[in-house]
């Protein structure tokens, strides 16, 4: 129960961070979008750090699959989209590293801090390739 209480809680105080910085369309609510594997470790920790490992799991997954994303669209456009989509990724990332590296500030000092912010950037990672998948 404490689980999906961090869960909701950090998807909750990412929601809110990005406000109406969320123009880009990204879903509010990406619990959907966690793999099975990932739901299943979160049920299986017990403690902060084992948490940690189910979140940055599926965090790396995402960061793979939106770095695929990418790519991909940089190879189908043409070289003013390039540049367009290049910059879009930086205000993205600027944006992301703001909004997460203070995702726990509530918690400072407290051991779900890091929690947190491993939780914001694996949702705004998610939020950005479902974005990016969308421009296929």
């Amino acid at each position: 129960m404490v689980k999906r209480a961090i869960v909701f809680a950090a998807a909750a105080t990412v929601i809110v961070a990005m406000g109406a910085s969320a123009a880009w369309a990204a879903p509010a609510s990406v619990e959907a979008y966690y793999s099975r594997t990932y739901k299943t470790c979160m049920d299986g920790a017990v403690s902060t750090m084992e948490t940690r490992d189910c979140v940055n799991a599926e965090h790396d997954d995402w960061d793979k699959a939106l770095n695929q994303i990418y790519q991909t669209l940089m190879a189908s456009r043409s070289p003013a989209e390039k540049i367009e989509l290049r910059d879009d990724e930086r205000v993205w990332l600027k944006r992301e590293k703001a909004t997460c590296d203070h995702a726990g500030d509530d918690e400072q000092g407290g051991s779900l801090q890091l929690v947190e912010i491993d939780m914001c950037y694996m949702d705004e990672t998610i939020r950005r390739a479902v974005y990016l998948r969308g421009l296929h």
